[in-house]
């Protein structure tokens, strides 16, 4: 294939990876690769664009996105636009700030929409592993601790534990907190960063590579810039939503409205209530209640905050609506709960 330079989105250089594949399982040679998708604003033409460590090629390709596999983990994150992932039979939309990381069992497809710029960033499984592993943390004893969280569950589980044959995969989105943020995109930044090393490749790039790779997934993990769910082979398209729903819900302890809810997800509001009302019963106004009734009753016998405060806190229109709401779902009113809980 003929070499091109083409800018990113970041203005920077892409590479042609060194992908192979037998059939539709697809392998790559180096430890660690980055593969971009770029939809031309202009002609519509799909760009592929690859790169590792000192080279770099890419080349609009036909636009025939195929069903395959990896023999490795891939963390797609879509920089622009939206984009379709179908895994299996079911498709999921994911846009601007969402990602997915796939295990080596998972078939799928994925279908860039229009304006879409994506990067998948693929590693080997010991890669990914050996820098687990070697990566610590000190505390004072001094004891080393080796870091944890839901990727690193995923990854451990996935290569030692029950899962390794599984078929089964982790999405993440932004939080309301990131979403409303005017300071630059962390999970962005530490890609271009990553970008521009694999393109650098001088002595001990690789280290600083290293670091790089771990920093993103411990953005990922970070539950104020992201939501996570694990999301298994036979999870509909309605699991998908559904759990966005709550990880929203969660986040604002049901303090947040159907239109605010509704431009968060890119979908109509009274289609995810129906959701919400076929998956528990109960309107998404009622469940919004229960998080915030909950939340309510941890700062209730978890702090000294004055009712009216907490009535405050939690978006109710004043306190005669709190003590109203509180005393209908519970019997008694906050002061009484607070009083038998403290």
């Amino acid at each position: 294939m003929k070499n091109q330079k083409i800018p990113t989105p970041a203005g920077q250089m892409l590479v042609r990876n060194n992908w192979t594949a037998s059939s539709d399982r697809m392998t790559i040679i180096t430890p660690l690769t980055m593969f971009y998708k770029i939809r031309d604003k202009k002609t519509g033409k799909l760009l592929h664009a690859a790169f590792y460590p000192g080279s770099m090629s890419s080349a609009y390709m036909p636009d025939n996105a195929v069903s395959h596999q990896h023999d490795h983990f891939e963390l797609m994150y879509v920089l622009e636009g939206e984009l379709t992932n179908k895994i299996e039979r079911i498709s999921y939309t994911y846009k601007k700030g969402d990602a997915c990381l796939l295990n080596r069992n998972t078939r799928h497809t994925d279908i860039p929409g229009p304006h879409c710029s994506v990067v998948f960033i693929n590693f080997h499984a010991e890669y990914i592993m050996d820098l687990a592993e070697k990566d610590v943390l000190f505390d004072v004893s001094p004891r080393l601790t080796p870091p944890g969280g839901l990727i690193h569950e995923f990854l451990r589980s996935n290569l030692q534990g029950e899962e390794r044959f599984a078929r089964n995969y982790l999405e993440f989105s932004p939080t309301l907190y990131s979403l409303s943020s005017s300071s630059d995109n962390p999970a962005e930044t530490l890609i271009d960063q990553m970008q521009l090393l694999l393109l650098d490749n001088k002595p001990g790039g690789s280290y600083f590579l290293r670091g790089l790779l771990l920093r993103l997934i411990y953005t990922l993990e970070d539950k104020n810039k992201f939501h996570c769910n694990f999301m298994r082979l036979d999870s509909s398209n309605e699991d998908f939503l559904f759990a966005r729903i709550t990880n929203f819900l969660e986040e604002t302890h049901g303090h947040i409205s159907r239109s605010r809810l509704s431009e968060a997800l890119h979908y109509n509001a009274e289609y995810l209530n129906q959701i919400v009302k076929r998956r528990t019963g109960s309107s998404l106004l009622r469940l919004a209640g229960s998080y915030r009734l909950d939340q309510a009753k941890q700062l209730l016998t978890g702090t000294d905050k004055s009712v009216t405060a907490i009535a405050e806190e939690l978006g109710y229109s004043g306190t005669s609506h709190f003590y109203e709401s509180f005393r209908k779902e519970t019997g008694m009113s906050p002061l009484k709960y607070r009083e038998r809980n403290c």
